[in-house]
């Protein structure tokens, strides 16, 4: 019994003197350099800079010189509301170089009557608005100036817009107030009453443009009445007050070549005709207003 009551003390000696040999303390990890796809919040170590080659940067593709952009032989009349930007959309053409092909160098001088000379599709069907421009540095817009690329009317948009002209056309009729823009610039040489109480004759160059004054759609194109030469009639769907029930309508004559057809939609300001002198002694444009019977233009005409 006092042997077995030794030995176990002997033992319990033993197991103590291990533990005290064993080390207590919890381990220390280095974390200072950042375990292989983990991150650091730390702050970073001082270490030298190291010089880090920077590649030559190329210019994109999109950006290189450009072939220089070609005539169509198509030609665009500035109307109100025209921007480059809307005629590029309509042509599908590049805006730039719808600029360079007419010699524009500030795209917000747009006088309505210009005649633009439309540039040839560019061949990978792009046809790049302001805003990718702008996205580039390289705006439409001079220096000093700013300004909110357009983008293209839908067709919901663009059907409400040509409403609500009609409608002012209508309202302003109706009270009498219509005042409508001039065919062509140029000198009156013969008034209502020299040509038989029927319209005014305007003087010009042959190939001047004639515009539509008024939102409309084209009824009539012919060569078939005695004194007009070529003419065309265009349909209004407005009325004036008092001076009848039918539609009023505008004639075009004596032109050198007309540019609509029968039954197409044309705005105010938008190029139909040039100016001529079939069936007439010198060029000019037989201008008229008819509403079922001709009322005189210079009433109705803007002031200038």
């Amino acid at each position: 019994m006092r042997l077995r009551t030794l030995v176990c003390v002997t033992s319990a000696a033993l197991v103590i003197a291990g533990c005290t040999s064993v080390d207590l303390s919890a381990p220390v990890e280095d974390r200072s350099t950042p375990a292989p796809g983990t991150s650091s919040f730390l702050p970073e170590t001082t270490q030298p800079a190291q010089t880090v080659p920077v590649p030559q940067q190329t210019q994109p593709s999109h950006l290189k010189a450009e072939p220089e952009p070609q005539a169509s032989g198509r030609i665009h009349t500035v109307a109100a509301g025209d921007t480059i930007y809307n005629i590029s959309v309509r042509y599908g053409c590049n805006p730039r170089e719808l600029m360079a092909v007419n010699g524009i160098t500030d795209p917000t001088q747009l006088s309505i009557g210009r005649e633009l000379s439309i540039p040839v599709s560019r061949s990978d069907g792009s046809t790049a608005s302001e805003a990718a421009y702008v996205s580039e540095g390289q705006s439409l817009t001079p220096p000093g100036e700013i300004t909110t690329a357009e983008r293209p009317a839908t067709p919901e948009e663009v059907s409400q817009n040509k409403a609500a002209r009609e409608q002012q056309q209508k309202e302003a009729a109706a009270r009498g107030e219509i005042e409508i823009r001039w065919p062509v610039q140029g000198e009156v040489i013969a008034d209502f009453a020299a040509t038989g109480n029927l319209g005014i004759d305007i003087a010009g160059k042959k190939g001047d443009p004639v515009m539509a004054v008024l939102d409309g759609t084209v009824q009539y194109v012919g060569n078939n009445t005695e004194g007009y030469g070529q003419f065309v009639i265009v349909r209004h769907n407005i009325r004036l007050p008092g001076k009848g029930s039918t539609p009023l309508i505008t004639v075009y004559g004596n032109t050198s070549r007309v540019l609509v057809r029968i039954n197409e939609t044309v705005r105010a300001g938008q190029k139909i005709a040039e100016m001529g002198d079939t069936d007439a002694n010198r060029v000019k444009l037989r201008f008229e207003i008819r509403q079922g019977r001709p009322l005189d233009p210079m009433l109705y005409l803007q002031r200038r």
